[in-house]
């Protein structure tokens, strides 16, 4: 929040406050003293009340915290039958969020209105001005909880009606055909996407994808906006008030004029995110089921499901792009002013050689059960088509000609916004991973622990496939640089799934037993893969592997990620040799900005330990400076051949207050270097 918008907020605060008093002092002056001291109990009622309510909440958020600390399974249990009762009874489920919503604000008016009520009973008893701030706190405190409803949203970077007249045409018409009207706005964005918000009460942001612009026919593009709107109606996307309230609380101010609002929301506001998150997590493929019924009822599902064959494939691309991309995008020296349109035409080749493969792949994928979108061929069944086919548009015509400028004007607005940038991008993405690489093709020698993960992922960055994978075996099978396979096994399992080889599981799941620090990754490629290729019995193993290995983490390793003021902590007895050769190495990276190392051991369990580093830098280290040397730090600690779990925290005033406990952990301090 800037300044100018606190003093104003403040103001206006002040304003109400002091309008609420002088209208009590105002109606006060004729009433008896007997009535004026009932204003004044009742006001010292209220005030008792908030008191009240701030223990209340601090509680009620506590105990509700500790009920959701649930297992793996009984998560996963829970949110499966939560996301079966919203697609089996959808307006239920919505139902219920707008209780929790009518709930959240009766009690927000409620403390409104007692905020107001002892602004005006401290003007009946003429009490001195002092009394009057906690209703100032109050109030001020709910002009930030509704500030976000006064945003005045901008469409800079929309399109000139003028300009696509087509496109503007085919939105109204979608909207109307669905019983929507208002202005609408179109926003061309560089990928194969489209999305639609509502913006006020008659306003619409319609996000279309360039690349779905360049393969899409004129009927196959309507049906996609019927989608689209069909998420605005009430029926289609239910949740619009609901949301508005999500954002409201999730991007409250937390400062000193507004704590003592947000402890008095303290539990309602953490209920209510918690379930609007989940509410929208398990009912997003039933709202996507009722957005694709708008098409069966009123549009042509045969066009649609070609349209959806088509953003499928280009999702298909996405994860194959660096088998069809030739050159690195990179690797010009001066930025590319076609970039999109050079994709496009990559998708439109690609598209001819791989779309009976991919053909394949959709029939048989398994529907994941994360996912947000029901997967292709359920939405086919659903709209009733039992075959399609993928086509690229003829040109001709006003739509395809205003479909091709699209892409040219993204080129154009991407060019503008990223040449000045460019020369920094560059060297970030390719000169210097270049470097990396061509620095150790001079060396003609097999990387150290500490130099194959930077390699491999310089390898990665540039795309040099072939190059990576065969350094991925020969670490995976010489035992002298075994502390780094767990990177090479996460990549090569990596490259072999984006082969469409199930041989890459195996990898994956040897490199999350060797570094836990692989799980969330892992696990996401392993469960996306096999549901892709439709592999039901690996994706049973899968399943059960991972809440095995979720709990184990959570049980344990997931303790080392954090440094807390309740953590049992010791003196670490790492061997000195151990720890000198560590601190040698840290103090040949620092650049000259690290002011001390600390070292303890946060004991996790019995027979579970972390070695704890934290790094103070100086005050003058810019943050860019830090976190280059904590990657480095983070990847020897990682690739250290000690059988030992690492941690790695920077030092702040929370972390500083924690080590005090724990005497001798100061292990370098660069003024006695």
């Amino acid at each position: 929040m800037s300044k100018k918008t606190a003093v104003i907020r403040f103001i206006i605060a002040l304003a109400i406050t002091s309008l609420c008093c002088a209208l009590g002092a105002f109606l006060g002056t004729g009433i008896d003293e007997q009535t004026t001291n009932l204003f004044g109990y009742l006001a010292l009622g209220v005030t008792l009340f908030w008191l009240v309510l701030i223990p209340v909440n601090i509680i009620a958020k506590a105990l509700y915290a500790k009920s959701k600390q649930l297992s793996v399974r009984q998560r996963q249990e829970y949110y499966l039958s939560r996301r079966d009762e919203a697609i089996n009874d959808l307006p239920r489920t919505v139902r219920k969020m707008v209780l929790l919503r009518h709930i959240t604000e009766c009690y927000s008016a409620l403390l409104l209105l007692s905020g107001l009520f002892v602004a005006f009973a401290i003007g009946v008893g003429n009490t001195t001005a002092s009394y009057s701030l906690a209703p100032f706190y109050l109030i001020y405190g709910f002009i930030g909880r509704l500030s976000p409803r006064m945003r005045k949203f901008k469409f800079e970077g929309y399109t000139d009606p003028a300009d696509y007249p087509v496109l503007h045409s085919l939105a109204h018409r979608a909207a109307a055909l669905v019983g929507m009207d208002g202005s609408i706005r179109i926003r061309l964005i560089p990928d194969s996407n489209a999305g639609i918000a509502k913006v006020g009460n008659k306003s619409y942001s319609l996000q279309l994808g360039v690349q779905l612009l360049d393969v899409l026919d004129e009927d196959e593009l309507y049906q996609i906006l019927i989608h689209e709107f069909a998420h605005l109606t009430k029926d289609g996307n239910p949740s619009d008030k609901e949301y508005r309230l999500f954002a409201f609380i999730t991007e409250r101010e937390d400062n000193s004029l507004t704590s003592l609002l947000n402890i008095l929301f303290g539990f309602t506001d953490v209920l209510y995110v918690f379930e609007y998150f989940l509410y929208r997590m398990t009912a997003s493929l039933a709202i996507e089921q009722i957005a694709d019924s708008a098409i069966l009822k009123n549009g042509n599902p045969q066009s649609a499901v070609n349209a959806l064959a088509k953003t499928n494939y280009y999702y298909l691309f996405d994860k194959e792009s660096g088998e069809h991309i030739e050159e690195h995008f990179y690797a010009p020296t001066e930025l590319r002013s076609n970039a999109i349109r050079t994709l496009c035409d990559v998708f439109r080749t690609a598209l001819g050689k791989r779309e009976a493969f991919w053909r394949e792949l959709l029939m048989h994928e398994i529907q994941p059960r994360s996912a947000s979108h029901p997967i292709f061929r359920n939405r086919m069944s659903a709209l009733g088509i039992s075959d399609y086919s993928v086509s690229l548009p003829d040109e001709e015509g006003a739509f395809r000609a205003e479909c091709r400028r699209a892409v040219d004007d993204t080129d154009k607005e991407l060019y503008e916004a990223r040449k000045d940038s460019y020369a920094e991008e560059r060297e970030e993405n390719y000169v210097k991973p270049l470097a990396v690489v061509e620095s150790w093709r001079a060396s003609n020698t097999d990387p150290t622990a500490e130099q194959s993960r930077p390699l491999m992922d310089a390898l990665l960055a540039l795309g040099y496939t072939e190059e990576l994978e065969a350094l991925c075996d020969r670490i995976i099978e010489h035992t002298q640089n075994v502390w780094a396979t767990p990177h090479a096994h996460m990549v090569k399992g990596t490259i072999l799934l984006t082969r469409y080889d199930k041989a890459g599981i195996d990898h994956i799941y040897r490199a999350i037993e060797l570094n836990k620090n692989y799980l969330e990754e892992g696990l996401n490629a392993i469960g996306e893969f096999c549901c892709l290729m439709g592999l039901q019995e690996e994706l049973d193993i899968y399943r059960e592997k991972a809440v095995e290995l979720q709990q184990n983490y959570e049980d344990e390793y997931r303790h080392t990620g954090e440094l807390n003021a309740s953590d049992r902590l010791a003196r670490d007895d790492m061997p000195s040799d151990m720890l000198n050769g560590i601190l040698a190495y840290i103090q040949s990276i620092d650049e000259g900005k690290i002011k001390r190392i600390y070292l303890v051991r946060k004991i996790i369990s019995d027979t579970f330990f972390s070695s704890v580093f934290v790094a103070e830098f100086k005050k003058d280290t810019d943050e860019e400076s830090a976190e280059r040397v904590l990657d480095k730090i983070f990847n020897h600690l990682d690739t250290h051949p000690a059988d030992r779990q690492f941690s790695l925290f920077t030092y702040d005033e929370r972390i500083g207050s924690i080590l005090k406990r724990v005497n001798g952990c100061v292990v370098y301090d660069a003024k006695t270097q």
